[in-house]
């Protein structure tokens, strides 16, 4: 089967709109999951007051020249590695009978593969934009300002630990994305068959918007460590790995401090992912009526059935 570029467009514009959209939520969700001051309210007002509305994009500018990228990458991925796995599908069962049965599978496992190999991508991308939304300065006194900028920031960690730095928290990354990825277009797709489909705007925005939640609510602690793992100071790092630093959390603020963030993440997570799938949607459709042998994610979905 040949690559369809398609996904990789539409993924890319998906990705612009959706950073554009959840940014200073994220700024707010980062800064809950790290410092000891956990209100989304405080935090809020804290950085207005010290930082002005400049401190709720920090760490912007890198994600905004990547986040096209990155989600090019998953949505190509996982649009390909679907219809992949739909035509392996129906040269099993040539008679079609029963493959219905075999959709939300292929959508998870498709959703898992692009999970995966974004995490390659996107690893050096979320510790660079981490280590810049810790800073403060000011107001947070145990992260003081150490980077001007993100190409700054990527040129320090490269002087002091080489590449590998880049890749500071890529384990917990991958156990948080694999997951999440593969729920998250699996929501989004039972979501439009309870919704029948996405050719209604509001349709596509309930239905990324609450896969964005779903996703979120089950890896949020997974969230929060790699957070504190990424915020920590690379040259004296508190947290040895994983369970180090669950146990190292666990002992400091609690077990409460696993779903710190929550409701800023499941707010931003709602508007982003709205915004994502809806340029998603918008992208594909506009990219078919270029290339009209290119089958969407319904059509393929519209097909399976009707066979």
């Amino acid at each position: 089967m040949s690559i369809s570029w398609c996904d990789f467009i539409a993924g890319s514009a998906a990705g612009v709109c959706g950073l554009l959209i959840g940014h200073p939520a994220d700024t707010i969700k980062v800064r809950q999951q790290i410092f000891r001051s956990s209100g989304s309210i405080h935090i809020a007002i804290q950085t207005i007051k010290y930082e002005g509305l400049y401190g709720f994009y920090k760490g912007m500018g890198f994600p905004l020249l990547t986040a096209g990228a990155l989600n090019s990458i998953f949505f190509g991925v996982y649009g390909n590695c679907l219809r992949a796995l739909e035509n392996c599908c129906k040269r099993h069962d040539p008679g079609n009978s029963d493959i219905s049965k075999y959709w939300y599978t292929n959508v998870f496992m498709a959703g898992v593969g692009a999970g995966i190999v974004q995490v390659a991508f996107a690893t050096p991308i979320e510790l660079v934009k981490i280590q810049l939304q810790s800073q403060t300065g000011t107001w947070e006194k145990q992260h003081i300002r150490k980077h001007v900028g993100p190409i700054n920031c990527i040129l320090h960690i490269v002087n002091e630990h080489g590449l590998r730095g880049l890749y500071h928290g890529s384990h917990i990354m991958l156990y948080r994305d694999s997951l999440s990825s593969g729920l998250y277009v699996l929501t989004y797709a039972v979501c439009l068959d309870l919704l029948h489909g996405p050719q209604h705007v509001w349709t596509v925005i309930f239905a990324g918007g609450i896969a964005g939640v779903i996703s979120w609510a089950s890896i949020m602690p997974l969230d929060v460590i790699k957070s504190r793992i990424q915020a920590d100071d690379l040259a004296n790092p508190e947290y040895k790995g994983i369970v180090d630093c669950t146990i190292k959390s666990f002992r400091k603020d609690g077990l409460h401090v696993f779903g710190r963030g929550f409701v800023m993440c499941s707010f931003r997570s709602f508007l982003v992912n709205a915004a994502t799938f809806l340029g998603y949607e918008w992208s594909l459709r506009f990219c078919q009526d270029m290339s009209k042998d290119f089958p969407t994610h319904q059509e393929l979905k519209d097909i399976r059935q009707t066979n």
